[in-house]
């Protein structure tokens, strides 16, 4: 058995997607448990994780459908569309706080053998992509009683999910750093993600916004993915050029320094789970 070694010199990122591809078959167990035993002893399994966005978007839409309803584009549906929204930023929530989660939880295994620690932030993240897949059902029965339908552009959710991954696995990366250093971080990334919440368009739309407001939006990466999630499933948006490249260049970006941070502080970290 490989024993562990923080002395051992590592080549931040390469060695990380070098080590979670030798051990990609862990990964499919690891993705495997995190669907299973999260549900385990539940009546209704995984759709439990529908539950609290189809409860938000029903409260929503109680309180807001009055107020911006009218201020959609014509064509532009506003229950897909907030359902939609609410799916995007629970997927980004879930996906990034479990990535954090998962190093400290993995302490048992870390600690013991020599096993990437990437590979546990990716399993978070992959199995909330899944449960995301999940939230689609829903959405495509919502737009077909609006009278839309998910549309030729469907197949492109594959792109939005794997942007979404490396987005959430780059940022939980960093995160789970913080996460072992201070006991005080989940509950300020707490306050943050309300924050962002409220930062995105999930309930009203931008240009119900005046002009400053909207620039301040825009500078939200979520911002981009939700629009593009809007247009490539249901055309509850229009993405452009820009959106798209703000998607992948942010989760490209956020990847590959959440891989490079964490390789370099990863030998501190390992010392105090």
């Amino acid at each position: 058995m490989q024993v562990y070694d923080s002395a051992i010199a590592q080549t931040p990122v390469i060695s990380a997607l070098k080590g979670v591809w030798e051990k990609r078959s862990l990964l499919r167990l690891l993705v495997a448990r995190d669907l299973t035993v999260r549900y385990k002893r539940s009546v209704i399994g995984i759709w439990w994780s529908l539950l609290n966005p189809l409860f938000t978007t029903a409260v929503m839409y109680y309180v807001f459908n009055t107020v911006f309803k009218a201020k959609l584009p014509d064509g532009q549906a506003f229950m897909p569309y907030l359902l939609s929204g609410v799916l995007t930023v629970t997927l980004f929530n879930q996906g990034m706080t479990m990535a954090a989660d998962s190093i400290a939880s993995g302490a048992g295994v870390l600690t013991k053998v020599y096993v990437r620690p990437e590979i546990f932030a990716f399993s978070a993240t992959i199995s909330s992509a899944i449960n995301f897949l999940f939230g689609l059902i829903p959405l495509t029965v919502v737009l077909l009683i609006s009278g839309k339908h998910p549309g030729i552009k469907t197949p492109l959710v594959i792109i939005f999910m794997l942007c979404m991954t490396l987005f959430t696995t780059g940022l939980g990366l960093m995160l789970s750093i913080a996460y072992v250093n201070f006991d005080d971080s989940r509950s300020l990334i707490n306050i943050f993600l309300l924050a962002l919440q409220y930062m995105t368009p999930v309930f009203y739309p931008i240009t119900a916004l005046g002009p400053h407001t909207q620039k301040v939006i825009h500078l939200n990466p979520l911002t981009s993915y939700l629009q593009v999630f809007r247009d490539i499933f249901g055309g509850n948006a229009v993405a452009t050029v820009h959106e798209w490249l703000m998607m992948g260049g942010t989760s490209i970006f956020f990847f590959v320094l959440g891989l490079y941070v964490f390789g370099r502080k990863w030998p501190k970290v390992v010392a105090k789970l």
